[in-house]
């Protein structure tokens, strides 16, 4: 099964996104959309399209070309300053993530046409494939507020922060999406040779008040393992890596940290402990592109805040960004982005 056709079963099609819908489309005063043409497939007819079908419902449309000279976060920090009703990005992850972090905490809202490789924050949040379809949402109007992760005060993250071996495969894997051999194999090589570190994990609750359902079992709480009972506020175990989930899916659509809600006030952390290197490998095989949702040794916590400590300096990402090594602060901004839904 393809990449596409996996993500399209979980997704509504064209022509169910009228259906419950006033057909009378949304106006809006000012749009910006921000076309990317290196993501995705479309041609430009398909984003000729796009263009005319968001000036059709807009009083005023402004349309940035992203390309490598294009300082993203800036053009759209300035779309925030011009007080636009709506900010769509027809592009791939790192355009969204570029354009929705400027957004944060404003009432404008973000429509996202998937067109990239993976589309995480679409798949998470239900969007079409069909770019004709997102622009039926978009007319529709229909939005919600999801929840924004935030390491270290700083840096925003839409998807998954991560911890671990994950940081140092994350830019092996991107470099890997060209189909070079080489880098499939330095990913390979790390991952068959790195070691499970000791980490401490520290949340703004007690353990067993964190602590969620572990795929290593569905028995009661008071019979899994003694130190998830404990009415202290820090857990130390040794892992290949913690992924900090807002959402449930990054990179090649890995849900690393599944039943991770957008909109629940909380941050899913995924444990990733007692794996076999080759259990490893097989398991990220598995969850890739939305597919298999846990495996039994993955122990699950959700929390509004976590800190994560370590005796050797880990390597720290955000949607796949290295921001540098632990100790690392997550906290959850409730609702702070406004988007286009189902």
């Amino acid at each position: 099964m393809s990449r596409a056709t996996a993500q399209a079963e979980l997704r509504p099609t064209a022509d169910s996104l009228y259906n419950g819908f006033d057909m009378q489309a949304v106006r809006y005063r000012r749009i910006v959309l921000f076309q990317n043409p290196a993501s995705g497939a479309p041609n430009a007819e398909s984003r000729q399209r796009i263009r005319k079908r968001l000036e059709a419902i807009s009083d005023f449309l402004s349309e940035v070309t992203v390309d490598r000279s294009l300082n993203v976060a800036g053009r759209a920090a300035e779309a925030a300053d011009e007080k636009a009703d709506l900010v769509v990005v027809a592009g791939g992850d790192g355009t969204v993530r570029e354009v929705a972090g400027a957004l944060v905490r404003t009432q404008i809202t973000l429509g996202i046409i998937p067109l990239g490789t993976f589309n995480n924050l679409a798949l998470s949040l239900n969007l079409p494939n069909d770019p004709d379809a997102v622009c039926n949402l978009i007319e529709a109007g229909q939005t919600r507020y999801i929840d924004v992760g935030l390491a270290d005060d700083h840096h925003a993250f839409f998807e998954v922060a991560g911890v671990g071996v994950d940081a140092d495969l994350f830019p092996i894997g991107e470099e890997a999406k060209s189909g070079r051999f080489y880098h499939i194999g330095r990913a390979i090589r790390l991952a068959l040779t790195h070691r499970q570190e000791a980490v401490e994990l520290r949340f703004d609750r007690p353990v067993n008040a964190a602590y969620e359902s572990s795929f290593r079992g569905e028995a009661p709480l008071k019979r899994r393992r003694r130190r998830f009972r404990n009415p202290r506020r820090r857990v130390r175990l040794r892992c290949s890596f913690v992924a900090v989930g807002n959402g449930p899916y990054y990179g090649g659509n890995f849900n690393v940290c599944p039943g991770a809600v957008l909109d629940d006030g909380l941050l899913s952390i995924g444990v990733y402990r007692d794996f076999s290197k080759l259990e490893l490998l097989r398991h990220f095989f598995s969850i890739s592109r939305g597919r298999r949702h846990y495996h039994p040794k993955l122990e699950m916590f959700k929390t509004k805040v976590v800190e994560v400590w370590s005796g050797a300096r880990l390597s720290v990402h955000v949607d796949g960004q290295p921001i540098g090594t632990t100790p690392v602060r997550f906290d959850v901004l409730p609702k702070a982005l406004k988007v286009i839904t189902p």
